[in-house]
């Protein structure tokens, strides 16, 4: 039988909304309890499915932790934004994606997914890593990937897409991250959103094709 002709697989679709519900539970225990005290058992129990369910979608405690981490930061820096229109203008694209960046960083639930992963880092450090890899690198490499793309299109000429990526990224979040990590008033948005225009400017500026 050709590959074209198998017959239709049997068995249940899987039901997306158990997965929504799977991930909204486990962000909230997460943030609540911290990673090592969130177990599975309460994560099934505030998801209303068994634990069986959970496990058939995420073989451990670790991969469901990305699952809410990608969950999270998709929901806000949106991926089409890494693929941008060519019609428009590059530095529209930063300040939008330095915008979402930067409204994810600060939410309130980042914000306390970052408090407990600074404390609990000194005992389990494989949660930091998890954050890290799941959260910080996808984005930076997300960005990255769109610096390449635009210097092939000949609109930006980035010689080290990584660590441009990296300066950009970190000196948007760099005043307002802080004060949020600090719990002091946040800046102004009309003062946040002339810093965010001023380091596209001069990103575009550093990096103008010659």
């Amino acid at each position: 039988m050709s590959d074209g002709n198998l017959p239709p697989r049997r068995g249940r679709p899987r039901d997306a909304s158990k997965d929504e519900a799977i991930l909204v539970a486990a962000g909230e225990l997460f943030m609540e309890r911290g990673f090592e005290a969130a177990s599975l058992d309460a994560v099934a129990q505030a998801a209303g499915v068994s634990k069986a369910t959970i496990y058939s979608r995420f073989p451990d405690k670790d991969a469901l932790f990305r699952a809410v981490l990608n969950h999270e930061c998709n929901a806000v820096v949106m991926p089409p934004s890494f693929a941008p229109d060519p019609a428009t203008p590059v530095r529209d694209t930063l300040i939008a994606i330095a915008e979402q960046f930067v409204g994810l960083v600060l939410g309130d639930k980042a914000m306390s997914m970052h408090r407990i992963i600074v404390a609990e880092c000194a005992r389990a450090p494989r949660v930091a890593e998890l954050f890290f890899e799941t959260a910080v690198l996808s984005t930076k490499d997300r960005f990255a990937g769109l610096l390449r793309l635009e210097t092939e299109r000949g609109r930006l000429a980035v010689k080290d897409p990584e660590g441009a990526a990296w300066r950009f990224l970190g000196a948007v979040k760099a005043e307002a991250h802080m004060r949020a990590s600090m719990c002091l008033p946040p800046m102004e948005p009309e003062r946040l959103r002339a810093h965010i225009e001023a380091c596209a400017d001069e990103f575009c500026r550093a990096h103008a094709p010659d």
